[in-house]
């Protein structure tokens, strides 16, 4: 066993991100050739942050809209101002340190609010403007902390000024932006400051959850008279869920066709349980939803819809069966299929919630043995530990090629520990008179 001293930190500010022990890979200091700038991996996040001359850049938000930074970085207004060699280089970076296996959809920010759309109505458009970016922080101050905290604690969210939210805004995005006399319609996205959040709600004493697994992966199926569809033909519900607009503490995720063993939407509806686990396998993700819609009208005229949802894992098992919607006066197909995929979104959101809320008033270090079989072992144990939201930072004591010996820092109960563990492919037992924690052969990197 070779003693070591790393210890992997899972809590850091987009701005502070750090490379090292906790970084994906380790590459940190062997990229000071390639940029100076880079700032490393928040493996909290796993979010890649980079260090240009103009600022800082977090997983490429910068490519769409306009970007304003708050007190962490300065305003950048046109994103296509910088130059082709900065945004190679983090790309570069993003290539170099990201997994080959995570997709854009994989990198999820439960502290980013997006979609917020503000009708102001002002013949002055600075302060239209001014006035969209103030209330749009404020509707996402509302939304982020309803998302993570359960609701019986809403009452007890801590009340802000504007100043006080704009303490906690990492950075602003203007979407869209339409103008028309007197008149600014604006779509914002809103990122808060991850480490400010959890801060501000330990110190009100509310419990909240977070989520750093695998894209719960949903297949969204259109049932009408002319057939089911999945992906090969028109298919508006599949269409909305690949927007992202249906959005929340739980990331989703809408797989490629080519993923899903040839099976096109009648297939889907039908599968079988050991269908989806092989689809499962291929995607490697550990809960998927197969959610079959019917839109059609009611008696009186209005639009309907009716869902079939059928679950696989531990978390999407829960949402399995029928539901309905019916339509209201003047309200359109996309209006109805949005606001059913954002029930949706919203009840996913209160089962993870639901036994994953974290006491951060409690808390606990235990130390385990890990068996490795090889280096690929030891990637896909920090994987699913990065992912385990109890584990707030673990130290790595000894290392080998047939066993790791780590310190795990975690908040809440020792219970939770093991269910979000055992969630993320780990299960902790007590052996030979010390803890091991072994792969379940579930949660794949």
């Amino acid at each position: 066993m070779e003693a070591g001293g790393a210890q992997v930190e899972q809590r850091a500010e987009s701005a502070q991100a750090r490379g090292g022990a906790g970084a994906r890979g380790g590459l940190g200091q062997g990229l000071d050739g390639v940029d100076k700038g880079f700032t490393g991996v928040d493996v909290d996040t796993g979010i890649l942050v980079a260090e240009t001359g103009f600022g800082l850049i977090a997983n490429g938000f910068l490519a769409d809209g306009i970007v304003l930074y708050g007190a962490e970085g300065p305003n950048i207004l046109i994103p296509r101002r910088f130059s082709m060699p900065v945004l190679f280089r983090v790309f570069l970076l993003a290539a170099l340190i990201l997994p080959a296996t995570l997709r854009a959809a994989e990198i999820h920010d439960p502290f980013l609010v997006r979609n917020l759309v503000e009708d102001i109505r002002d013949s002055n458009l600075v302060q239209a403007r001014n006035q969209a970016l103030l209330l749009g922080q404020r509707e996402a101050y509302q939304i982020l902390m309803q998302r993570v905290t359960a609701q019986t604690d809403w009452s007890r969210i801590p009340k802000m000024d504007d100043a006080g939210i704009q303490d906690l805004v990492l950075d602003v995005g203007i979407d869209q932006e339409k103008q028309g006399p007197g008149r600014l319609i604006a779509t914002l996205s809103v990122r808060f400051k991850t480490e400010s959040v959890r801060r501000l709600l330990r110190g009100a004493g509310i419990a909240y959850a977070e989520w750093r697994g695998r894209p719960l992966m949903v297949l969204p199926v259109w049932q009408t008279e002319a057939g089911t569809v999945y992906a090969e033909g028109a298919n508006p519900w599949r269409d909305l869920w690949k927007t992202g607009t249906p959005e929340g503490l739980v990331a989703l995720s809408v797989p490629q066709p080519n993923a899903l063993n040839g099976m096109n939407g009648a297939a889907l509806a039908a599968a079988t349980p050991d269908q989806l686990g092989d689809i499962l396998s291929r995607l490697n993700s550990s809960d998927l939803l197969v959610v079959v819609a019917a839109p059609g009208k009611s008696d009186n005229g209005l639009l309907k819809l009716d869902l079939t949802i059928t679950g696989q894992g531990a978390l999407a098992s829960r949402l399995s069966g029928q539901r309905g919607y019916g339509g209201d006066v003047g309200e359109t197909q996309e209006q109805l299929l949005l606001r059913a995929a954002g029930e949706l979104a919203r009840n996913l959101d209160d089962e993870w919630k639901g036994g994953n809320l974290l006491q951060y008033d409690k808390q606990g270090t235990l130390t385990a043995m890990a068996p490795l079989g090889g280096f690929e072992d030891w990637l896909s144990l920090r994987d699913r530990l990065n992912r385990a939201t109890a584990v707030r930072s673990y130290d790595l004591a000894a290392l080998s090629k047939t066993e790791a010996a780590l310190v795990l820092h975690y908040v809440g109960e020792q219970g939770q520990l093991e269910s979000m563990l055992m969630q993320n492919g780990l299960v902790l037992t007590w052996e030979d008179e010390h803890w091991a924690l072994r792969s379940t052969g579930g949660g794949k990197r």
